[in-house]
This record gives C-alpha cells, sequence and structure tokens, in this order.
C-alpha cells in the first residue's frame, strides 16, 4: 500500500493540470512532423511499412517458424508485437533525460508542477503506440491467427509498463538535471537491455541456466504478455503481470520520493 500513495497523489495532481498536459502534448506531436506535408500521416505509415517489411521478410522469404503456443502465426507479426511494447518503453526512457531540461524556461520563471512532464512524454508515446497496435490488431484479425477476448489483456499490460516507465523517468530526469552524462549513458544501457529481453528471439533460445535471470527483467514479462494476449493459444500468468506490476509500482514510489526531494534545486542548478 506503500507504493499506491503516491500513484494516487500523481493521478490526482494529472486531473488537475490535464489541460497544460494536454498542450504539451499536442505540441510535442506536433514539433515531430513540423514541415511535412502529410503530418501525423507518417504515424500511420511508418508502422504500416515495418509491418509488411517484416512480414514480406521473415514470412515469405525467411519462412520463419515459431512453436505450437503461438498457434502457427507467422514470425514477422509475433516479432512486431514484441517491439511494440518495446518501442512505447524505450521511447519513454530514452527521452526521460531530457524532460526537465527542455522546460527549463518555464520552472525557472513559473511555479511549475514539473513532476508533469515526463508524463507528457508518455502521452505522446502511447499516441504512436495505439496507432501502431491499432494496425496491428487489423492484420491479426484479417490476416493472421485471429483475435480472442484474450486481447483485452493488452490493457493491463499497458497500464504495467506506464507505470514502469514513469518510475524511471523520474529518477533520470531529475538526477540528469545535475549529472548531464545520463542522457548519454542511457542509450547505450538500453541498447543492453533489448538484447537481453526476448523480443529478437524466443524465450525458449535461452540456457536452461539463465532463464531464471531472463524473467527477473519486467521487460520480458511486458513483451511476453502482449503476444501471449495476441497470439497465444492460452491466457498469459497471472503471476507474471503482478510481477510487472509490483516492479512498476516499486519504481514509480522511488522515483517519485527522488523527484520529489531533487526538485526544490532545479531552478537553481537550470
Amino acid at each position: 500500500m506503500v507504493f499506491l500513495k503516491p500513484l494516487l497523489n500523481f493521478l490526482r495532481r494529472i486531473i488537475q493540470n490535464r489541460y497544460m498536459i494536454r498542450s504539451l502534448v499536442v505540441r510535442d506531436i506536433r514539433a515531430r512532423y513540423v514541415g511535412s506535408s502529410l503530418g501525423i500521416f507518417w504515424s500511420v505509415v511508418h508502422p504500416l511499412s515495418q509491418l509488411l517489411i517484416y512480414y514480406f521478410v521473415f514470412s515469405l522469404i525467411l519462412k520463419v517458424k515459431l512453436g505450437p503456443e503461438y498457434g502457427g502465426t507467422h514470425f514477422a507479426i509475433w516479432l512486431i508485437v514484441g517491439l511494440l511494447p518495446w518501442m512505447l518503453f524505450s521511447e519513454v526512457v530514452l527521452r526521460a533525460p531530457g524532460a526537465v531540461l527542455e522546460q527549463a524556461n518555464l520552472i525557472k520563471k513559473t511555479i511549475f508542477p514539473s513532476e508533469v512532464l515526463p508524463f507528457s512524454h508518455l502521452a505522446a508515446a502511447m499516441v504512436n503506440h495505439f496507432i501502431a497496435l491499432g494496425i496491428l490488431l487489423i492484420f491479426i484479425g484479417a490476416f493472421d491467427v485471429g483475435l480472442s477476448l484474450r486481447a483485452i489483456l493488452v490493457i493491463p499490460y499497458l497500464v504495467a509498463i506506464g507505470i514502469l516507465a514513469m518510475g524511471i523517468s523520474w529518477i533520470l530526469s531529475a538526477f540528469n538535471v545535475f549529472l548531464r552524462d545520463i542522457g548519454q549513458v542511457i542509450g547505450l544501457f538500453i541498447n543492453v537491455w533489448f538484447y537481453f529481453t526476448p523480443i529478437i528471439y524466443p524465450r525458449d533460445l535461452i540456457p536452461e541456466k539463465f532463464q531464471d535471470l531472463l524473467w527477473l527483467n519486467p521487460m520480458s514479462h511486458a513483451v511476453e504478455g502482449y503476444r501471449m494476449a495476441l497470439l497465444g493459444q492460452t491466457t498469459p500468468e497471472p503471476w507474471s503481470l503482478i510481477y510487472l506490476f509490483s516492479i512498476g509500482l516499486c519504481l514509480f514510489g522511488v522515483g517519485g520520493l527522488v523527484f520529489k526531494q531533487l526538485k526544490p534545486a532545479f531552478a537553481d542548478v537550470l
């Protein structure tokens, strides 16, 4: 329960500042496509083209096959389903070090709820995630294994990923105000984390002696949860989701505490 209090307080702060957050998210999304004639339409083109390329290479040319637990789905679809939660998580974490620095003028000049800045990055990433997920669901339903009611289980996994990403983002954004090298180090760390997560390879390929170490990684549970919800023949293990939520809530509480302690010094350093 000790970690639920900061979560509830944060949700209250989100509601109080919802109009400002919406403005930050809209500005963030527009900035990505400024000067582009197609604008946000590129958010549809990019995931769709990626899906088609993977499908062509892995399913039609290489003809990679998966085990029976995924009901004979194409490897390309399996790969993209695993990439989606990782891309959401990594985008938020990689942008986290600059969350406070990017709004230095606001923080120095006004009383500003800086703790919502990482959340605006999460919300903007969610927009692209939902677009890509919508395209993928159509593709799975129409051309692959089809969808079942288990697909609704993506929602709790998505919430857990968001909580985990927010906790880490608070820590990184706060520390980066004082230690600017964090922004460089996190890129390397995320690359290592990517290969430590069973995204581009099935978890069965990992030697037995490393399986327990692999499952300490919370993003392994997120990726496998997405795959079992959208492609699997059985319901994801409840303990896997519980573990992901537990790690996420712990980091959320720690991250909120770190940010709260360092926040009063932001204006002086910036």
